[in-house]
């Protein structure tokens, strides 16, 4: 850490230590977790609990060496770009407390009601260890929650004269995620968990008490259970998945909402009542094989069965997916995310003639697992300022969909995409020999259909490891044939080889050519989830 740094921030106390918290319940009495400290997960994670002891105020706790750093918050947290809220920096809890919602006996320290307000994870804006910058007196860090998103700084002050405890404050710092109205707390009183508000708790005779995350079948989850098996629908046999339609530029339209488009696998999952997972490609693939981590998502979601669209994707430190990356993913170690965005069956209920809004929203109330499963968010209206965001941010693009429509299994224009960066899936029709220390080949040979037609489109020599070589020759070499597969003339600088159009390659590039050809096109991975005789030139509609 810098030396100014230490200098400009006066210490607070250090971060990990859950004795203050034990010495102050009695675990006999309380339901809350006596809990232990925790490993870290895939990502920081954060909760905000909406508390009613001797006076409301809402509890902002965020995950530092293996336990949940914890604020008092009196006003609760606001959206307002350089809104200040006071913030009293209480004791450490353990991990479990994320999940704690009920009652607190009376008699007990902090009793009253609880709701979990909002939950998620977060990344710093500063630093690499969120321990050491809250000993230093300053947090910066970015939210993803449900209900809070965006950059926040917990920062330390000093007390006033008389006053007892340590205050900071909490601020909303100015981002595109920032709201510019008034922003009122009272607005949105509900769990993100259960949808009970604290007044809900109060009128029940008997509320409930805190359930470990960890339990193999809490009560909630096998209520929906019983219930999905009495009324239940069969679930639905897929004939295909909707599919956006490419157009060329953003739009704004009340009637419409916008997603980042996710650049991974297209994978629909499927738990039956038994709690059995199913992951299928577009294409019908078993994608549980290549990708065993994604085992969890049989109890990722509240109600069983279920039925959910998504895409299996491998996020940077920034939350940008990324298709390369995802091909590496076992090799470098990297994490996998279900990005979840639409929902055909659920509460024993065949979704897909339902809205898409209302689809989305039992979506998000669903997801059990959010370390695993990411709801796909969506703004409304609003699609140029999200795509600028989206170039920004180099991501692929956004798509677009009818806020009203209905989940339709082929190609539709109710979902329209448009690109930030030009990328598609081409099919491999041949190679050329390596020049200089190059081994295996120089470059693939790249087309895609026009009507029966395989027409060559270019070739790419760049985006390849080692071992991805290694790996593509072994398939070239299965595939060999002696004539070209191309309808037109294939345009190459080294002597050619040529294979059955079987394999296909996904592709970023920078244009098309007035010709027809690719510009600066660059090799990302191999898709195992498309067929070849599927893959056409993607024209933007007008």
């Amino acid at each position: 850490m810098p030396a100014s740094r230490k200098k400009t921030r006066e210490a607070s106390r250090s971060t990990g230590s859950l004795a203050t918290y034990k010495k102050k319940r009695d675990f006999q009495v309380t339901p809350e977790p006596s809990g232990a400290k925790a490993k870290a997960g895939k990502r920081l994670r954060f909760v905000v609990q909406k508390h009613d002891a001797t006076r409301l105020h809402y509890d902002f706790r965020l995950e530092a060496a293996g336990v949940l750093a914890s604020w008092a918050v009196p006003k609760g947290p606001t959206m307002v770009p350089g809104e200040r809220r006071l913030a009293m920096h209480v004791e450490d809890h353990p991990m479990d407390y994320r999940d704690f919602e009920g009652v607190i006996p009376k008699g007990q320290y902090g009793a009253g009601e609880v709701i979990v307000w909002d939950n998620g994870w977060y990344e710093l804006a500063e630093g690499d260890d969120p321990a050491e910058e809250i000993e230093h007196g300053k947090i910066k860090f970015i939210m993803h929650g449900h209900k809070l998103t965006g950059i926040f700084t917990l920062v330390k002050i000093k007390p006033k004269e008389g006053e007892s405890g340590d205050p900071w404050l909490l601020l909303k710092d100015h981002d595109p995620g920032g709201d510019p109205a008034k922003y009122d707390v009272n607005d949105y009183p509900a769990s993100v968990i259960t949808g009970r508000t604290l007044d809900d708790i109060r009128k029940e005779k008997d509320p409930k008490t805190w359930q470990s995350s960890k339990a193999k079948d809490p009560p909630k989850r096998a209520a929906v259970r019983a219930a999905a098996k009495r009324k239940a629908e069969p679930l639905p046999q897929l004939k295909g998945v909707e599919l956006a339609t490419l157009i060329d530029a953003p739009f704004d339209n009340d009637e419409w909402l916008f997603e980042i488009k996710w650049d991974g696998y297209r994978a629909i999952c499927t738990v039956d009542e038994k709690g059995k997972l199913t992951l299928v490609s577009r294409n019908g693939l078993d994608l549980l094989k290549q990708f065993p981590a994604m085992e969890g998502l049989a109890d990722a979601f509240e109600s069983v069965p279920i039925m959910v669209d998504g895409e299996i994707v491998s996020l940077d430190s920034k939350g940008r997916s990324d298709f390369q990356r995802l091909q590496e993913y076992a090799q470098q170690g990297h994490d996998l995310t279900y990005a979840a965005f639409d929902l055909m069956y659920a509460d024993g209920r065949d979704q897909r003639k339902v809205p898409l809004e209302e689809r989305k929203a039992l979506l998000e109330r669903l997801i059990r697992d959010d370390e695993l499963v990411l709801y796909s968010k969506h703004v409304t209206a609003k699609g140029k300022a999200l795509f600028e965001q989206a170039k920004r941010n180099q991501l692929e693009g956004i798509i677009g969909k009818k806020r009203e429509s209905v989940y339709i299994e082929r190609r539709t224009r109710d979902w329209v995409k448009i690109k930030a960066q030009l990328e598609q899936e081409f099919v491999i029709g041949g190679w050329t020999d390596p020049r200089g220390s190059r081994k295996g080949f120089g470059s693939l040979l790249l087309g895609a259909y026009e009507g029966k037609n395989l027409r060559f489109v270019g070739s790419v020599g760049t985006g390849f490891s080692v071992k991805l070589i290694g790996e593509i020759v072994k398939k070239l070499e299965r595939l060999s044939r002696a004539t070209s597969p191309f309808s037109n003339e294939v345009i190459a600088n080294a002597p050619t080889h040529w294979v059955k159009p079987e394999m296909v390659g996904e592709v970023r590039f920078t244009e098309w050519t007035r010709d027809g050809y690719l510009r600066q096109p660059a090799f990302l991975g191999l898709r195992v989830d498309k067929e070849a005789r599927d893959v056409v030139i993607e024209r933007p509609e007008g």
